[in-house]
């Protein structure tokens, strides 16, 4: 037995002798001097000792992740951003070898200062300074000095990542006049140190007003969204009744129309025209090559309004076919877009502006935009204006994709749900999420409001309730009632696949007739002759509103370039 312990400890004590004693890597000593201004924005210089006891090919040095203007040795670096801070490269320094090695670091760090909430609700200024972001070695020693631009008001408190508050039993510091001075030893590979110190207004007077000024801002935005809510209440909202299911369009308005009884816009001069072809007026041909031809097959007679005599004497004159995707046809049906008739017929007098209403909601766009500026750079008057006109922008093209939502003309909605995405993606990396998720869902929603906003008349009201009535009937028919109703007029579809068009529900109402088969259609002539099903009715029939449209849509562009 005692010729096995021998035997053990003989080798381990060769393991001992053989085995290599490394010494580890550290920051000797790391001083660091700050500045700051009455603005609450510092400059931080660092002077580090760094002894390399092993070869490291790139080692790095973190700094905070909003630092600016970073020069190591006097030359200008561009950190490595990550996830909990920046780094920067001390390769010039070490040349990837062991050794001693000291440099020096300087950064700037925007606002330092900024207002927090305390235990009792109160606002108050706080200055928070990362003495040390995580350095990968430990730091024997460190001597940091703080100067601020007035007297220190009390005494600051100090927190690390690995002590948490118990740091100061490793620290010694001091105040006096204007400096916090202190050193701390021992400290830890990977250790953080801040700094917290509350202020005084008197010390940073501008970054108080800009607090304040902050802070009323919050209160603008939702003042402003709560008055254009108000009005839309008081002087803007339809009255809402209980919607019923309505099988037919309502008397007298024909498909284009539809948008003007809805919502207030102008007239659809594409559907305006297939419902005179309904009637007989006119017939569509579908030619060859794309065109779509109207055939003149009667005169209008008084037996039309006034509005639709004019308009049908405009698009024909003494011609008998008119080229849909000509220029004529365009400059009519951008003519009509602006034309309300009988808007009297459908809106009180005293009814309010849906355009007053979508002002008050861009002033509230405008103001959580210099908001959203300030979250990216406190005290960057450029980037506040910059960012307020970009959210305007925004929230015009939300509105107007909202107030797009209840017709076909769709092009507002596409344009606006990216622009809404955009917003929210700046809110997020500017630090306003809350906010801005609040203005993107509120400008839609007023887009939405403002389409049908408006004091009705007793007929605006009821030929309102008529369409949306309509609109749910096409979306939730059932194949039995759709039954009943083609016992009745078997061109029922026909008859009604404008206005499904007009109130953009044209695909849902096709698929509730499954594969049936239809009757030919008597007002739209195409090279195909055999009987269709009604979702093939309802492309040919958008896809020939859409050639009508497609002229007037292209015109501003081609007068502006001259193609």
């Amino acid at each position: 037995m005692k010729h096995l312990l021998a035997i053990f400890l003989a080798i381990v004590l060769c393991i001992g002798l053989t085995s290599t004693v490394s010494a580890q890597s550290a920051g000797e000593q790391l001083r660091s001097d700050t500045i700051i201004d009455s603005h609450g924005n510092a400059v931080v210089n660092l002077t580090v000792t760094l002894n390399m006891e092993e070869a490291v090919a790139d080692p790095v040095f973190p700094i905070p992740a909003d630092a600016g203007e970073i020069t190591l040795n006097g030359g200008e670096q561009k950190p490595t951003v990550t996830g909990q801070g920046a780094l920067i490269s001390l390769r010039s320094v070490t040349g990837g070898m062991a050794g001693q090695f000291t440099f020096t670091v300087r950064y700037t760090l925007p606002s330092v200062v900024a207002s927090q909430t305390d235990e009792e609700g109160k606002e108050t200024l706080t200055l928070t300074l990362p003495l040390l972001s995580g350095f990968a070695y430990p730091v024997e020693r460190l001597e940091f000095s703080v100067t601020l631009p007035g007297e220190v008001p009390q005494a600051p408190t100090f927190s690390s990542s690995y002590y948490q508050q118990n740091i100061h039993s490793l620290m010694q510091f001091q105040s006096g006049g204007s400096t916090v001075t202190g050193t701390a030893s021992n400290l830890k590979d990977h250790e953080t140190l801040t700094m917290t110190l509350p202020v005084n207004d008197s010390l940073f007077p501008q970054t108080a007003v800009e607090v304040r000024v902050m802070g009323m801002m919050d209160i603008a935005v939702v003042v402003f969204a709560l008055l254009a809510t108000g009005y839309y209440l008081l002087t803007l909202m339809p009255k809402i009744r209980r919607r019923k299911s309505y099988t037919t369009a309502p008397d007298g308005i024909t498909a284009g129309e539809t948008a003007l009884w809805l919502t207030g816009r102008g007239v659809d001069l594409s559907l305006l025209v297939v419902s005179w072809a309904q009637l007989g007026y006119l017939r569509l041909q579908v030619d060859d090559n794309g065109r779509v031809l109207l055939h003149k097959r009667m005169d209008m007679g008084n037996e039309r309004s006034t509005f639709e005599n004019r308009c049908f004497k405009s698009l024909f004159g003494r011609r008998t076919i008119v080229d849909g995707t000509g220029y004529h046809y365009a400059q009519l049906c951008r003519d009509l877009r602006r034309k309300t008739p009988g808007i009297k017929d459908i809106f009180r007098p005293r009814s309010g502006n849906p355009g007053i209403f979508r002002f008050l909601g861009l002033i509230a766009a405008a103001l959580s935009g210099i908001l959203l500026g300030q979250g990216f750079h406190p005290h960057s008057i450029f980037l506040r204006v910059l960012f307020s006109m970009l959210c305007i922008g925004f929230a015009f093209a939300l509105q107007s994709g909202g107030n797009a939502l209840p017709v076909r003309q769709k092009l507002p909605l596409y344009i606006g749900l990216p622009c809404g995405f955009v917003w929210l993606v700046l809110g997020i990396a500017g630090g306003e999420i809350a906010m801005t998720v609040f203005m993107v869902a509120f400008q839609f929603l007023c887009g939405i409001a403002a389409a049908y906003g408006g004091k009705r008349t007793e007929l605006g009201n009821q030929v309102m309730g008529q369409f949306l009535g309509l609109r749910k009937h096409m979306y939730g028919v059932s194949k039995k009632e759709l039954q009943r109703l083609l016992k009745g007029n078997p061109e029922y579809f026909h008859d009604l696949v404008p206005y499904a068009l007009a109130l953009d529900c044209d695909r849902r109402f096709a698929r509730r007739f499954a594969r049936l088969r239809l009757p030919e259609c008597t007002y739209l002539i195409s090279g195909t002759n055999h009987q269709m099903t009604a979702g093939e009715w309802a492309k040919l029939l958008r896809t020939t509103v859409q050639t009508l449209d497609a002229k007037a849509n292209r015109l501003p562009f081609e007068k502006l370039t001259g193609k």
